[in-house]
């Protein structure tokens, strides 16, 4: 229960800020960029040198990617049956598949499963989600903006991100032993990640919505939060995959549409306005929701 109140005090703070207008506006872009460039590669090196290497290991790897391509093909197509508009079917192109799976997602594993999960949590990220919002993504929001990306630089983007080069130097550093020093420093520093994105997430929380946004909005985010983790559950099932692997794959699945996602199509006019509530109505139904799936995990 204390992990779930540190979230939810630091998400409270993070909209009183919001509220009180005391930060200044681009706060919560330094709050991210700490959480960037500092707590996550702290964490990552902190713990995913005590994974073990085995077929677990790529179970959250491959979900996240069949998740991914599932959620996808169904808002695709149901965006064509509608009829929706350009920008709002390129919005939720980006927002339905690519779940927060990291700032949201890694605290709410943590607070739920503790920290044995984080590994597994970490891999259904950085190996998954990101990969994906800095390839995929981002052609997706070229495409649907009407323009172009090119293949190097989105190449470039996903190699010098902190986490990423992080991610490969925890698994090069498997094969040796952290002074004592450095693993209390980095598993000090990573401690900082869950307070410091749950006040920027409370910053960012948009909730403006225009009426005709209304059934993309709920379709959307029933697609985000229960019909992608009900198909993630369902492949485990399928495949008789249990245990705490099997957990943090259907949470993370659960988990409510990425900041990042929103960002990115803000950037490239594809319903701004929809986009922010999109990502605070996810989230704050996904608290509640990501809950509800741990109880049913659980019996």
């Amino acid at each position: 229960m204390s992990n779930i109140a540190v979230v939810i005090i630091c998400l409270l703070v993070g909209l009183l800020f919001q509220r009180s207008k005391h930060l200044q506006e681009n706060a919560a872009a330094s709050l991210n960029g700490y959480v960037i460039y500092v707590a996550l590669p702290a964490l990552i090196l902190a713990e995913i040198p005590k994974l073990t290497l085995n077929h677990e290991a790529l179970i959250p790897v491959i979900v996240a990617w069949v998740v991914m391509f599932f959620s996808a093909v169904v808002t695709f197509f149901t965006a064509r049956w509608l009829r929706w508009s350009r920008e709002i079917s390129g919005a939720l192109m980006l927002l339905v598949p690519l779940g927060n799976t990291g700032f949201v997602g890694i605290p709410l594993i943590e607070a739920h499963l503790g920290s044995q999960a984080i590994p597994y949590a970490i891999l259904y990220d950085q190996l998954g989600t990101f990969i994906a919002l800095n390839t995929i993504g981002v052609a997706l929001a070229a495409y649907y903006a009407g323009g172009a990306t090119s293949a190097t630089k989105i190449l470039r983007n996903i190699v010098v991100f902190p986490s990423f080069i992080a991610l490969v130097a925890a698994f090069l550093l498997r094969f040796f032993t952290y002074p004592d020093w450095f693993a209390e420093a980095v598993a000090r520093i990573s401690s900082t990640l869950v307070p410091v994105v749950m006040v920027a997430v409370g910053l960012q929380w948009r909730f403006k919505l225009e009426s005709n946004h209304l059934l993309p909005l709920l379709l959307g985010i029933f697609y985000i939060l229960v019909l992608s983790p009900a198909f993630a559950w369902f492949g485990l099932w399928l495949f008789d995959i249990q245990g705490l692997v099997a957990q943090v794959v259907v949470l993370e699945a659960a988990m409510p549409a990425m900041i990042s996602a929103g960002v990115l199509a803000v950037s490239h006019n594809l319903a701004p306005r929809f986009a922010a509530s999109m990502v605070g109505y996810s989230l704050l139904i996904g608290l509640a929701s990501v809950w509800l799936w741990r109880i049913l995990l659980v019996h």
